[in-house]
Protein backbone atom coordinates (compact mmCIF):
# COMPACT_ATOMS: atom_id res chain seq x y z
CA UNK A 1 0.00 0.00 0.00
CA UNK A 2 1.35 3.53 -1.04
CA UNK A 3 2.33 6.05 1.48
CA UNK A 4 -0.88 8.06 0.64
CA UNK A 5 -3.13 5.43 0.47
CA UNK A 6 -1.77 4.26 4.19
CA UNK A 7 -2.01 7.65 5.29
CA UNK A 8 -6.18 7.29 4.42
CA UNK A 9 -6.21 3.95 5.92
CA UNK A 10 -5.41 5.47 9.45
CA UNK A 11 -7.91 8.10 8.95
CA UNK A 12 -10.49 5.84 8.41
CA UNK A 13 -9.49 3.41 11.16
CA UNK A 14 -9.32 6.42 13.70
CA UNK A 15 -12.89 6.84 12.50
CA UNK A 16 -14.16 3.67 13.01
CA UNK A 17 -12.13 2.87 16.33
CA UNK A 18 -14.02 5.95 17.86
CA UNK A 19 -17.04 4.74 16.80
CA UNK A 20 -16.52 1.26 17.82
CA UNK A 21 -15.41 3.04 21.33
CA UNK A 22 -12.60 0.20 21.30
CA UNK A 23 -9.26 -0.99 19.88
CA UNK A 24 -8.88 -4.10 21.38
CA UNK A 25 -11.37 -7.20 20.89
CA UNK A 26 -11.43 -10.25 22.82
CA UNK A 27 -11.79 -13.51 21.12
CA UNK A 28 -12.21 -16.21 23.65
CA UNK A 29 -8.54 -16.07 25.75
CA UNK A 30 -7.18 -14.28 23.16
CA UNK A 31 -7.05 -10.00 22.29
CA UNK A 32 -6.54 -8.70 19.16
CA UNK A 33 -6.01 -5.39 18.32
CA UNK A 34 -8.24 -3.59 15.86
CA UNK A 35 -5.69 -2.67 13.68
CA UNK A 36 -4.28 -6.06 13.72
CA UNK A 37 -7.60 -7.95 13.19
CA UNK A 38 -8.50 -5.72 10.25
CA UNK A 39 -4.72 -6.31 8.71
CA UNK A 40 -5.36 -9.62 8.62
CA UNK A 41 -9.15 -9.44 7.12
CA UNK A 42 -7.50 -7.02 4.37
CA UNK A 43 -4.67 -10.25 3.44
CA UNK A 44 -7.36 -12.57 3.15
CA UNK A 45 -9.39 -10.32 0.76
CA UNK A 46 -6.17 -9.39 -1.10
CA UNK A 47 -5.88 -13.06 -1.56
CA UNK A 48 -8.83 -14.20 -3.18
CA UNK A 49 -9.50 -14.96 -6.64
CA UNK A 50 -11.89 -12.17 -7.71
CA UNK A 51 -12.90 -9.24 -6.66
CA UNK A 52 -16.64 -10.77 -5.46
CA UNK A 53 -14.60 -13.63 -3.09
CA UNK A 54 -13.01 -10.94 -1.23
CA UNK A 55 -16.07 -8.79 -0.67
CA UNK A 56 -17.32 -11.62 0.75
CA UNK A 57 -14.27 -11.99 2.80
CA UNK A 58 -14.86 -8.94 4.40
CA UNK A 59 -18.90 -9.86 4.95
CA UNK A 60 -18.22 -12.77 6.53
CA UNK A 61 -15.80 -11.33 9.22
CA UNK A 62 -17.89 -8.75 10.24
CA UNK A 63 -19.24 -10.64 13.64
CA UNK A 64 -15.44 -11.01 14.22
CA UNK A 65 -15.15 -7.27 14.44
CA UNK A 66 -18.18 -7.58 16.71
CA UNK A 67 -20.38 -5.28 14.44
CA UNK A 68 -23.99 -6.95 14.60
CA UNK A 69 -25.10 -6.34 11.03
CA UNK A 70 -26.33 -8.92 8.96
CA UNK A 71 -25.44 -8.88 5.31
CA UNK A 72 -27.93 -9.88 2.62
CA UNK A 73 -26.62 -10.24 -1.11
CA UNK A 74 -28.93 -9.58 -4.18
CA UNK A 75 -27.23 -9.98 -7.60
CA UNK A 76 -28.39 -8.73 -11.11
CA UNK A 77 -26.17 -8.17 -14.68
CA UNK A 78 -25.94 -4.88 -13.91
CA UNK A 79 -24.73 -4.31 -9.92
CA UNK A 80 -24.56 -6.03 -6.75
CA UNK A 81 -26.66 -5.01 -3.66
CA UNK A 82 -25.67 -5.68 -0.11
CA UNK A 83 -28.10 -5.24 2.30
CA UNK A 84 -28.02 -4.29 5.95
CA UNK A 85 -29.86 -5.89 8.76
CA UNK A 86 -29.80 -4.43 12.22
CA UNK A 87 -29.23 -7.86 14.37
CA UNK A 88 -30.43 -6.32 17.67
CA UNK A 89 -31.43 -2.55 18.37
CA UNK A 90 -27.92 -1.26 19.75
CA UNK A 91 -26.44 -1.76 16.09
CA UNK A 92 -24.36 0.88 15.05
CA UNK A 93 -24.61 2.54 11.89
CA UNK A 94 -22.01 4.85 12.00
CA UNK A 95 -19.22 1.80 12.81
CA UNK A 96 -21.03 0.11 9.49
CA UNK A 97 -20.22 3.12 7.44
CA UNK A 98 -16.49 3.78 8.35
CA UNK A 99 -16.23 -0.22 7.43
CA UNK A 100 -17.41 -0.28 4.00
CA UNK A 101 -15.58 3.19 3.39
CA UNK A 102 -12.43 0.79 4.23
CA UNK A 103 -13.58 -1.98 2.25
CA UNK A 104 -13.63 0.20 -0.41
CA UNK A 105 -10.79 1.63 -0.05
CA UNK A 106 -9.10 -1.78 0.30
CA UNK A 107 -10.62 -3.25 -2.97
CA UNK A 108 -10.33 -0.20 -5.16
CA UNK A 109 -6.47 -0.72 -5.11
CA UNK A 110 -6.98 -3.52 -7.57
CA UNK A 111 -10.55 -3.02 -8.93
CA UNK A 112 -10.49 0.36 -10.02
CA UNK A 113 -13.04 0.30 -12.31
CA UNK A 114 -15.90 -1.23 -10.28
CA UNK A 115 -18.27 1.92 -9.17
CA UNK A 116 -19.38 2.09 -5.82
CA UNK A 117 -22.59 3.77 -3.61
CA UNK A 118 -24.19 4.02 -0.51
CA UNK A 119 -28.25 4.17 0.39
CA UNK A 120 -28.04 5.39 4.13
CA UNK A 121 -30.85 6.19 6.27
CA UNK A 122 -28.71 9.15 8.04
CA UNK A 123 -26.02 11.72 7.79
CA UNK A 124 -22.83 10.81 8.95
CA UNK A 125 -20.76 13.24 10.14
CA UNK A 126 -17.22 13.20 8.34
CA UNK A 127 -14.26 15.12 8.00
CA UNK A 128 -14.43 17.05 4.92
CA UNK A 129 -10.28 16.76 4.46
CA UNK A 130 -10.88 12.38 4.22
CA UNK A 131 -10.56 12.04 0.40
CA UNK A 132 -12.20 9.77 -1.42
CA UNK A 133 -15.39 8.72 0.63
CA UNK A 134 -18.06 6.87 -1.04
CA UNK A 135 -21.26 9.16 -2.83
CA UNK A 136 -24.51 8.01 -0.62
CA UNK A 137 -28.32 9.03 -1.01
CA UNK A 138 -31.30 8.20 1.44
CA UNK A 139 -32.29 5.15 1.72
CA UNK A 140 -34.86 3.48 4.66
CA UNK A 141 -32.30 0.75 4.82
CA UNK A 142 -28.09 0.71 4.85
CA UNK A 143 -26.95 -0.84 1.55
CA UNK A 144 -24.05 -1.00 -0.46
CA UNK A 145 -24.51 -0.70 -4.45
CA UNK A 146 -21.83 -1.73 -6.92
CA UNK A 147 -22.03 -1.63 -9.96
CA UNK A 148 -19.75 -4.10 -12.18
CA UNK A 149 -19.45 -7.86 -12.85
CA UNK A 150 -17.27 -8.62 -9.92
CA UNK A 151 -16.71 -12.27 -10.90
CA UNK A 152 -14.76 -10.91 -13.97
CA UNK A 153 -12.54 -8.51 -12.11
CA UNK A 154 -9.81 -11.11 -11.53
CA UNK A 155 -7.34 -10.04 -8.73
CA UNK A 156 -3.49 -10.84 -9.20
CA UNK A 157 -1.56 -10.40 -5.72
CA UNK A 158 1.50 -12.08 -3.87
CA UNK A 159 -0.84 -13.43 -1.38
CA UNK A 160 -2.96 -15.35 -3.30
CA UNK A 161 -0.86 -18.58 -2.29
CA UNK A 162 -1.76 -17.79 0.90
CA UNK A 163 -5.32 -17.85 0.70
CA UNK A 164 -6.48 -21.08 2.59
CA UNK A 165 -3.87 -20.59 5.00
CA UNK A 166 -5.72 -17.01 5.76
CA UNK A 167 -9.37 -18.01 5.60
CA UNK A 168 -8.18 -20.68 7.63
CA UNK A 169 -6.74 -18.79 10.67
CA UNK A 170 -10.46 -16.36 10.28
CA UNK A 171 -12.28 -19.46 10.82
CA UNK A 172 -10.39 -20.24 14.02
CA UNK A 173 -10.77 -16.79 15.23
CA UNK A 174 -14.82 -17.19 14.32
CA UNK A 175 -14.67 -20.78 16.55
CA UNK A 176 -12.29 -18.48 19.23
CA UNK A 177 -15.02 -16.05 19.29
CA UNK A 178 -18.10 -18.05 20.07
CA UNK A 179 -16.53 -19.65 23.15
CA UNK A 180 -18.12 -18.24 26.51
CA UNK A 181 -16.17 -14.92 27.73
CA UNK A 182 -17.32 -14.92 31.16
CA UNK A 183 -15.23 -16.80 33.99
CA UNK A 184 -18.92 -18.78 35.20
CA UNK A 185 -19.30 -19.26 31.33
CA UNK A 186 -16.30 -20.78 31.20
CA UNK A 187 -16.47 -22.93 34.30
CA UNK A 188 -19.81 -25.02 33.17
CA UNK A 189 -18.08 -24.77 29.50
CA UNK A 190 -15.80 -27.02 30.96
CA UNK A 191 -17.84 -28.80 32.94
CA UNK A 192 -20.50 -29.70 30.46
CA UNK A 193 -17.49 -31.48 28.20
CA UNK A 194 -15.98 -33.25 30.71
CA UNK A 195 -19.52 -35.02 31.42
CA UNK A 196 -19.77 -37.65 32.89
CA UNK A 197 -16.39 -37.15 34.83
CA UNK A 198 -16.89 -34.72 37.78
CA UNK A 199 -13.74 -32.43 37.70
CA UNK A 200 -12.58 -31.65 41.06
CA UNK A 201 -11.72 -27.77 41.78
CA UNK A 202 -7.96 -28.36 41.19
CA UNK A 203 -8.61 -29.96 38.21
CA UNK A 204 -11.06 -27.53 37.05
CA UNK A 205 -8.27 -24.42 37.94
CA UNK A 206 -5.99 -26.08 35.88
CA UNK A 207 -8.12 -26.99 32.54
CA UNK A 208 -9.19 -23.18 33.06
CA UNK A 209 -5.14 -22.43 33.89
CA UNK A 210 -6.05 -20.11 37.04
CA UNK A 211 -4.30 -21.66 40.81
CA UNK A 212 -6.74 -23.15 42.74
CA UNK A 213 -6.95 -20.51 45.29
CA UNK A 214 -7.46 -17.84 42.37
CA UNK A 215 -10.54 -20.07 41.16
CA UNK A 216 -11.95 -20.87 44.83
CA UNK A 217 -11.34 -17.00 45.28
CA UNK A 218 -13.40 -15.78 42.33
CA UNK A 219 -16.26 -18.33 42.81
CA UNK A 220 -16.29 -16.97 46.53
CA UNK A 221 -16.93 -13.32 44.63
CA UNK A 222 -19.34 -14.43 42.02
CA UNK A 223 -21.60 -15.52 45.28
CA UNK A 224 -21.39 -19.32 43.64
CA UNK A 225 -19.41 -22.83 44.15
CA UNK A 226 -18.24 -25.39 42.65
CA UNK A 227 -20.94 -27.62 43.45
CA UNK A 228 -23.78 -25.55 43.27
CA UNK A 229 -22.27 -24.56 39.18
CA UNK A 230 -22.17 -28.81 38.55
CA UNK A 231 -25.86 -28.33 39.72
CA UNK A 232 -26.57 -26.21 37.21
CA UNK A 233 -24.68 -27.96 34.05
CA UNK A 234 -26.71 -31.58 35.32
CA UNK A 235 -30.01 -29.65 35.40
CA UNK A 236 -29.76 -27.84 31.88
CA UNK A 237 -28.46 -30.85 30.55
CA UNK A 238 -31.05 -33.27 31.77
CA UNK A 239 -33.41 -31.41 30.38
CA UNK A 240 -32.03 -31.31 26.75
CA UNK A 241 -31.51 -35.33 27.19
CA UNK A 242 -35.08 -36.27 28.27
CA UNK A 243 -36.58 -34.29 25.48
CA UNK A 244 -35.00 -37.87 23.39
CA UNK A 245 -37.14 -40.62 23.53
CA UNK A 246 -34.43 -42.90 23.20
CA UNK A 247 -32.87 -41.74 26.43
CA UNK A 248 -33.92 -43.41 29.48
CA UNK A 249 -34.03 -42.08 32.81
CA UNK A 250 -30.72 -44.26 33.97
CA UNK A 251 -29.18 -43.48 30.94
CA UNK A 252 -29.79 -39.85 31.41
CA UNK A 253 -28.23 -40.24 35.28
CA UNK A 254 -25.31 -42.22 33.61
CA UNK A 255 -24.64 -39.44 31.25
CA UNK A 256 -24.82 -36.80 33.89
CA UNK A 257 -22.66 -38.36 36.15
CA UNK A 258 -24.53 -39.66 38.38
CA UNK A 259 -24.03 -43.69 40.05
CA UNK A 260 -26.89 -45.07 39.80
CA UNK A 261 -31.13 -44.47 38.74
CA UNK A 262 -32.47 -43.50 42.43
CA UNK A 263 -29.60 -40.57 42.85
CA UNK A 264 -30.58 -39.16 39.45
CA UNK A 265 -34.25 -39.42 40.38
CA UNK A 266 -34.24 -37.52 43.77
CA UNK A 267 -31.75 -34.96 41.63
CA UNK A 268 -34.10 -34.40 39.36
CA UNK A 269 -37.04 -34.03 41.76
CA UNK A 270 -35.19 -31.38 43.87
CA UNK A 271 -34.99 -29.22 40.45
CA UNK A 272 -38.13 -29.61 39.49
CA UNK A 273 -41.02 -31.22 42.35
CA UNK A 274 -41.34 -33.91 39.54
CA UNK A 275 -39.74 -37.50 38.45
CA UNK A 276 -37.90 -37.95 34.90
CA UNK A 277 -41.00 -39.68 33.93
CA UNK A 278 -43.69 -36.81 34.56
CA UNK A 279 -41.16 -34.03 33.18
CA UNK A 280 -41.20 -36.60 29.66
CA UNK A 281 -44.90 -37.44 29.60
CA UNK A 282 -45.58 -33.30 29.94
CA UNK A 283 -43.44 -32.60 27.49
CA UNK A 284 -45.03 -34.53 25.01
CA UNK A 285 -48.21 -34.40 26.91
CA UNK A 286 -50.79 -36.65 24.21
CA UNK A 287 -53.97 -34.69 22.71
CA UNK A 288 -55.77 -37.58 22.75
CA UNK A 289 -55.49 -41.35 23.52
CA UNK A 290 -54.66 -42.30 20.19
CA UNK A 291 -51.61 -40.03 19.28
CA UNK A 292 -49.26 -38.28 20.98
CA UNK A 293 -48.82 -34.60 19.76
CA UNK A 294 -45.73 -32.91 20.99
CA UNK A 295 -46.02 -29.22 22.84
CA UNK A 296 -44.05 -28.14 19.84
CA UNK A 297 -42.67 -28.82 16.50
CA UNK A 298 -41.75 -28.35 12.77
CA UNK A 299 -44.10 -27.88 10.22
CA UNK A 300 -42.24 -27.36 7.26
CA UNK A 301 -39.08 -25.15 6.43
CA UNK A 302 -38.09 -23.57 2.93
CA UNK A 303 -35.14 -22.68 1.64
CA UNK A 304 -34.29 -20.01 -1.50
CA UNK A 305 -31.10 -19.80 -1.42
CA UNK A 306 -28.83 -17.44 -3.74
CA UNK A 307 -26.48 -19.82 -5.15
CA UNK A 308 -24.40 -17.39 -7.01
CA UNK A 309 -23.76 -14.83 -4.21
CA UNK A 310 -22.53 -15.83 -0.67
CA UNK A 311 -23.94 -19.41 0.51
CA UNK A 312 -26.54 -17.34 2.63
CA UNK A 313 -30.22 -17.82 2.92
CA UNK A 314 -32.39 -15.17 0.96
CA UNK A 315 -36.02 -16.57 2.25
CA UNK A 316 -35.66 -18.91 4.30
CA UNK A 317 -38.09 -19.30 6.50
CA UNK A 318 -39.55 -21.92 9.28
CA UNK A 319 -43.29 -23.05 10.30
CA UNK A 320 -44.12 -24.71 13.93
CA UNK A 321 -46.86 -26.76 14.87
CA UNK A 322 -47.81 -26.07 18.65
CA UNK A 323 -50.27 -26.57 21.20
CA UNK A 324 -51.61 -23.54 23.19
CA UNK A 325 -50.46 -24.24 26.47
CA UNK A 326 -50.55 -20.48 27.96
CA UNK A 327 -51.12 -17.71 26.94
CA UNK A 328 -47.98 -15.81 27.90
CA UNK A 329 -45.31 -17.63 25.66
CA UNK A 330 -42.21 -17.12 23.80
CA UNK A 331 -41.14 -19.36 20.50
CA UNK A 332 -37.71 -18.92 18.91
CA UNK A 333 -35.44 -21.05 16.53
CA UNK A 334 -32.07 -21.14 17.13
CA UNK A 335 -29.80 -21.05 14.24
CA UNK A 336 -25.94 -21.91 13.31
CA UNK A 337 -24.07 -20.00 11.75
CA UNK A 338 -20.94 -20.05 9.87
CA UNK A 339 -19.12 -18.90 12.48
CA UNK A 340 -20.46 -21.82 15.09
CA UNK A 341 -22.65 -19.63 16.89
CA UNK A 342 -25.80 -20.27 17.62
CA UNK A 343 -28.13 -17.71 17.29
CA UNK A 344 -31.75 -16.98 18.51
CA UNK A 345 -34.46 -15.89 16.56
CA UNK A 346 -37.97 -15.12 17.18
CA UNK A 347 -41.25 -16.70 16.13
CA UNK A 348 -44.53 -15.14 16.10
CA UNK A 349 -48.20 -16.37 15.72
CA UNK A 350 -49.63 -16.41 12.25
CA UNK A 351 -53.20 -18.54 12.96
CA UNK A 352 -54.71 -21.76 14.10
CA UNK A 353 -54.44 -24.96 12.40
CA UNK A 354 -57.28 -26.30 14.71
CA UNK A 355 -58.28 -25.55 18.25
CA UNK A 356 -55.78 -25.48 20.61
CA UNK A 357 -53.36 -25.84 17.74
CA UNK A 358 -51.40 -22.82 16.76
CA UNK A 359 -48.76 -22.06 13.63
CA UNK A 360 -46.39 -20.22 14.35
CA UNK A 361 -43.45 -18.76 11.68
CA UNK A 362 -39.98 -17.13 11.60
CA UNK A 363 -39.31 -13.68 9.31
CA UNK A 364 -36.44 -14.67 6.94
CA UNK A 365 -33.22 -16.00 8.31
CA UNK A 366 -29.74 -14.16 7.98
CA UNK A 367 -27.87 -17.41 8.07
CA UNK A 368 -26.04 -20.00 6.46
CA UNK A 369 -26.15 -22.78 4.31
CA UNK A 370 -26.97 -25.58 5.40
CA UNK A 371 -29.21 -24.19 7.96
CA UNK A 372 -29.21 -26.02 11.33
CA UNK A 373 -31.77 -25.12 13.37
CA UNK A 374 -33.46 -26.56 16.52
CA UNK A 375 -37.17 -25.32 18.32
CA UNK A 376 -37.85 -23.87 21.63
CA UNK A 377 -41.26 -22.96 23.22
CA UNK A 378 -41.38 -21.59 26.47
CA UNK A 379 -44.11 -20.95 28.93
CA UNK A 380 -43.39 -20.09 32.12
CA UNK A 381 -41.03 -22.08 33.77
CA UNK A 382 -41.23 -25.31 31.37
CA UNK A 383 -39.40 -25.43 27.78
CA UNK A 384 -39.96 -27.13 25.23
CA UNK A 385 -37.48 -28.45 22.84
CA UNK A 386 -37.78 -29.83 19.20
CA UNK A 387 -34.31 -30.85 17.98
CA UNK A 388 -34.77 -33.63 15.39
CA UNK A 389 -34.40 -36.35 18.05
CA UNK A 390 -30.89 -34.35 19.26
CA UNK A 391 -29.36 -34.31 15.40
CA UNK A 392 -31.04 -30.85 14.93
CA UNK A 393 -32.49 -30.34 11.65
CA UNK A 394 -30.66 -29.27 8.42
CA UNK A 395 -32.64 -27.54 6.02
CA UNK A 396 -30.24 -28.68 2.83
CA UNK A 397 -33.18 -29.19 0.94
CA UNK A 398 -35.64 -26.54 -0.90
CA UNK A 399 -38.22 -28.03 1.32
CA UNK A 400 -38.05 -29.57 4.48
CA UNK A 401 -41.39 -30.74 5.78
CA UNK A 402 -42.19 -32.18 9.66
CA UNK A 403 -44.37 -34.84 10.47
CA UNK A 404 -47.52 -34.10 8.06
CA UNK A 405 -47.76 -35.48 4.57
CA UNK A 406 -48.71 -31.81 3.02
CA UNK A 407 -48.94 -28.42 3.74
CA UNK A 408 -50.52 -25.25 2.40
CA UNK A 409 -47.96 -23.17 1.49
CA UNK A 410 -49.61 -19.92 -0.02
CA UNK A 411 -52.04 -18.40 -2.01
CA UNK A 412 -51.81 -15.15 -3.18
CA UNK A 413 -54.18 -13.13 -4.85
CA UNK A 414 -54.05 -11.04 -7.85
CA UNK A 415 -55.49 -9.49 -10.72
CA UNK A 416 -54.84 -10.43 -14.36
CA UNK A 417 -55.03 -7.78 -17.74
CA UNK A 418 -58.57 -7.93 -17.50
CA UNK A 419 -59.18 -6.95 -13.79
CA UNK A 420 -59.95 -10.57 -12.77
CA UNK A 421 -59.14 -12.20 -9.42
CA UNK A 422 -56.71 -14.82 -9.78
CA UNK A 423 -55.13 -16.75 -7.48
CA UNK A 424 -51.49 -18.55 -7.28
CA UNK A 425 -51.74 -21.86 -4.77
CA UNK A 426 -48.43 -23.64 -4.08
CA UNK A 427 -48.53 -26.74 -1.49
CA UNK A 428 -45.64 -29.00 -0.73
CA UNK A 429 -46.67 -32.71 -0.14
CA UNK A 430 -43.58 -35.55 0.84
CA UNK A 431 -44.83 -37.82 -1.64
CA UNK A 432 -46.13 -37.59 -5.20
CA UNK A 433 -49.62 -38.00 -6.21
CA UNK A 434 -51.30 -38.95 -9.43
CA UNK A 435 -54.09 -36.32 -9.08
CA UNK A 436 -53.77 -33.18 -6.96
CA UNK A 437 -56.18 -30.53 -7.28
CA UNK A 438 -58.08 -27.36 -5.78
CA UNK A 439 -61.55 -27.67 -5.14
CA UNK A 440 -64.14 -24.79 -3.86
CA UNK A 441 -68.24 -24.12 -4.56
CA UNK A 442 -69.40 -22.16 -7.08
CA UNK A 443 -72.36 -19.68 -6.60
CA UNK A 444 -75.12 -22.01 -7.14
CA UNK A 445 -73.35 -24.87 -4.83
CA UNK A 446 -71.98 -27.21 -7.53
CA UNK A 447 -68.72 -28.50 -6.78
CA UNK A 448 -65.57 -26.59 -9.34
CA UNK A 449 -62.09 -27.97 -9.71
CA UNK A 450 -58.76 -27.32 -10.72
CA UNK A 451 -55.78 -29.61 -11.18
CA UNK A 452 -52.52 -28.59 -10.45
CA UNK A 453 -49.08 -29.41 -11.27
CA UNK A 454 -46.44 -31.33 -9.44
CA UNK A 455 -42.58 -30.94 -10.18
CA UNK A 456 -39.82 -32.91 -8.00
CA UNK A 457 -38.68 -30.13 -5.22
CA UNK A 458 -35.53 -31.40 -3.50
CA UNK A 459 -37.02 -34.60 -1.44
CA UNK A 460 -40.69 -33.20 -1.74
CA UNK A 461 -43.59 -32.10 -4.51
CA UNK A 462 -44.29 -28.90 -5.01
CA UNK A 463 -47.54 -28.33 -6.74
CA UNK A 464 -48.77 -25.08 -8.52
CA UNK A 465 -51.88 -23.51 -10.06
CA UNK A 466 -53.48 -20.19 -10.93
CA UNK A 467 -57.41 -20.72 -10.60
CA UNK A 468 -60.37 -18.02 -10.82
CA UNK A 469 -62.61 -18.62 -8.13
CA UNK A 470 -65.36 -16.42 -8.41
CA UNK A 471 -64.15 -13.98 -5.80
CA UNK A 472 -60.88 -13.82 -3.94
CA UNK A 473 -62.16 -14.73 -0.93
CA UNK A 474 -63.63 -18.09 -1.66
CA UNK A 475 -62.13 -20.74 0.68
CA UNK A 476 -60.38 -23.37 -1.00
CA UNK A 477 -60.03 -27.43 -0.23
CA UNK A 478 -57.63 -29.93 -1.84
CA UNK A 479 -57.78 -33.05 -2.72
CA UNK A 480 -54.66 -35.83 -3.03
CA UNK A 481 -55.75 -39.04 -4.40
CA UNK A 482 -55.83 -40.83 -7.88
CA UNK A 483 -59.29 -39.50 -10.82
CA UNK A 484 -61.30 -42.08 -9.04
CA UNK A 485 -60.69 -41.60 -5.54
CA UNK A 486 -59.74 -38.86 -2.74
CA UNK A 487 -57.48 -40.34 -0.66
CA UNK A 488 -55.98 -37.12 1.43
CA UNK A 489 -57.65 -33.83 1.56
CA UNK A 490 -56.44 -30.89 3.04
CA UNK A 491 -59.11 -28.04 4.46
CA UNK A 492 -58.21 -26.35 7.22
CA UNK A 493 -60.04 -27.92 9.99
CA UNK A 494 -63.07 -28.02 7.46
CA UNK A 495 -63.18 -24.35 6.84
CA UNK A 496 -60.90 -24.07 3.78
CA UNK A 497 -57.89 -21.58 3.01
CA UNK A 498 -58.23 -17.94 1.89
CA UNK A 499 -56.27 -16.00 0.49
CA UNK A 500 -52.82 -14.66 2.21
CA UNK A 501 -49.63 -15.44 2.41
CA UNK A 502 -48.97 -18.40 4.46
Amino acid sequence: MSPSLEAQRQALLLQLTATCQRQQISLGEEIWQLDDLLRLIEYAAFSASDAMQALQQWCESMPLLGLAWYPEWRESEQELTISFTALNPSSDLASLWWLIQLWHLNLSQCSPRIHWWLEWPQRIKADETLPNLLPSTFGRQPALHVAYALRKTFLTSELQPLHCALTTVLHRLHRLGAQPRGLLERIKHVMEQALPARLSVPELAAHLALPTRSLQRQLQQHGTSHSQLLEDVRRNRAVSLLCHRQNSALKVGLMLGYQDAPSFQRAFRSWFGMSPGAYRQRYFSPADPQRETPAISLYYAINQLQHRSLRQYSGARIWLYLRNLAFDKSVQVLCEDKDGIWRPYAATFERFLEPEIELWSTPSLPVHDPLRFRIEYRTGTELYVDNNGGRDYCLDVPVLLGQHPVVCHQIIHFEDEDAQSRLLVRLFSRDAWPVVRATWQAPDGRPVHTLLRGEMCGQAWSWQGVIKPPHHATPLMFQFGTDEQVVLQLDNGGEGFQARSL
